[in-house]
């Protein structure tokens, strides 16, 4: 598979949100998540993982609250 910015380099990476084949300059993976530089994708990764955490909060508080009920 070629990156999909650079026709001309072998891809390394696909990214979660889109499926884009990307080169090692293209990656971005500073949300631990591998992703192409396209703000929409970076922006989606972000969502999740504020949802997740919110989540998670809300998984906790909940048990919390049943086990001290």
């Amino acid at each position: 598979m070629k990156c999909y910015n650079h026709h001309d380099r072998d891809a390394f990476g696909i990214c979660t949100v889109c499926g884009k084949g990307l080169c090692l300059e293209c990656m971005n993976d500073k949300n631990s998540v591998i992703t192409c530089n396209d703000k929409k994708c970076i922006n989606r990764i972000k969502r999740i993982k504020l949802w997740r955490t919110f989540l998670y909060i809300v998984l906790v508080a909940l048990l919390l609250f049943l086990i001290f009920d």
